[in-house]
């Protein structure tokens, strides 16, 4: 009897005892499970822009850990990052011209900081992802923006100081950028980054005087650009080989080359890009002495200008008119010279110093001679007063701006070749 009972109670307390395992087993899954739950990957992880801002405090870590929370999804922003870069990029690049030099290089530096702002959350996500080629793309396309900043700063200095050495200085540092970014490119197969880089590359070589390698970038360029979708990067490419050819007088070369820079931007709608080629065939056209065509294509160049906004081929159809009309006798030659010169006082900002200077100065001498043919000796006295007036602090600025090789990218003559080869 004594040991049924004992068999009995080693009974229950192993049940018990069973139980009880049983029960923290049970427990102990289902902490694992919400712990396991926990530890999945967030569908929305942190922003990029807070990922700036840690790492702009110094909370280096915790913007890591955050990162590594979900990186295929850091990743997609990150992709389109670049894609909202690109688009911001060429923005500016449309808008440029109205914007005026001032505003255009506030907005440049802006665009400039926010980039370097996020070359550390690419840094940071190549290394924990083990991806080398996104931060890559990124980087390429960083140093192409930078090489467009100095690009423009080294026409800031030219144009507005005249100050060819200090321009050079930026237009090398330029090159420096756009070289290693577009290597950087290549390795990773980015077309329209290497499209971009080389045309840019052209437009500094041609601010060098350096026409010939200018001409082989954006010809190498146009290789990339013929790779891509849409019609933004082939139009603007010829339309950068247009003016380089006109720049050193081969119009045969730039009207087939500004014509294709039509079409596409005809396809595209983009009204301020084809005033500038409409004006690049006119003055192709005045360069083979079609001066009726100019006259026409000019006008339409004008029109298109005013319609679309594009302030600065506004100013120069102007000063194109007004010469054409002095060649084909036209009366209306004055008030064209006239338009221009109020235009480049009123919108100055979007023209260089050199430009505003020379268009008043050049303006005044072409009023006091038509005043003259037109036997109104008064007025052409006024005319020349007023000239002499404009140089009386210095005497020599007219023939120093003309002689200066800044200059030289304003003006299509047949001496910017020689020119080019004594400023190398």
């Amino acid at each position: 009897m004594q040991h049924s009972s004992k068999l009995r109670y080693r009974s229950v307390a192993f049940g018990f005892w069973t139980a009880v395992l049983a029960l923290l087993l049970f427990l102990s899954f289902g902490v694992a499970a919400r712990l396991a739950a926990q530890a999945r990957p967030s569908s929305d992880p942190i922003p990029l822009y807070l990922l700036v801002t840690l790492l702009n405090h110094g909370e280096t870590a915790k913007a890591e850990r955050q990162m590594q929370d979900n990186l295929p999804v850091t990743r997609t922003r990150l992709e389109e990052f670049l894609a909202e870069r690109d688009q911001r990029f060429d923005d500016l690049g449309r808008f440029g011209s109205t914007s005026g030099h001032e505003v255009h290089k506030e907005v440049l530096d802006n665009f400039m900081e926010e980039n370097r702002s996020y070359s550390k959350v690419f840094e940071i996500y190549g290394r924990l992802a083990k991806d080398s080629i996104l931060p890559k793309r990124f980087e390429a396309r960083r140093l192409r923006y930078e090489g467009a900043f100095y690009t423009h700063a080294g026409e800031d200095e030219c144009g507005e100081h005249l100050d060819w050495e200090e321009a050079q200085k930026l237009y090398r540092q330029a090159l420096e950028r756009l070289d290693a970014g577009f290597a950087l490119a290549k390795e990773v197969n980015e077309t329209r980054v290497m499209a971009s880089a080389k045309i840019n590359i052209g437009s500094t070589l041609i601010r060098m005087l350096e026409p010939d390698k200018a001409i082989a970038a954006y010809t190498e360029g146009m290789r990339y650009a013929d790779q891509l979708p849409g019609e933004m990067y082939k139009g603007m490419v010829r339309l950068n080989l247009g003016n380089t050819y006109i720049w050193i007088v081969e119009p045969e070369k730039s009207l087939a080359y500004a014509q294709s820079a039509l079409e596409s931007f005809k396809k595209m709608g983009r009204g301020t890009w084809q005033s500038n080629a409409l004006m690049v065939i006119a003055n192709a056209q005045m360069e083979q002495k079609q001066f009726a065509s100019s006259w026409e294509t000019m006008r339409a160049a004008l029109d298109l200008a005013v319609q679309s906004g594009e302030d600065r081929v506004r100013g120069k159809a102007l000063v194109n008119l007004g010469n054409l009309a002095v060649l084909l006798k036209r009366p209306d030659a004055a008030g064209y010279f006239q338009q221009a010169m109020e235009w480049f006082k009123t919108h100055g900002d979007v023209y260089t110093q050199i430009e505003r200077e020379t268009v008043q100065q050049d303006g005044l001498l072409h009023l006091s001679r038509l005043a003259e043919q037109g036997g109104d000796k008064e007025l052409a006295e006024k005319y020349k007063k007023e000239f002499f007036d404009s140089l009386r602090d210095d005497p020599d600025r007219y023939e120093q701006v003309r002689n200066s090789p800044c200059y030289a990218l304003y003006k299509a003559r047949p001496s910017n070749k020689q020119q080019a080869t004594g400023a190398r």
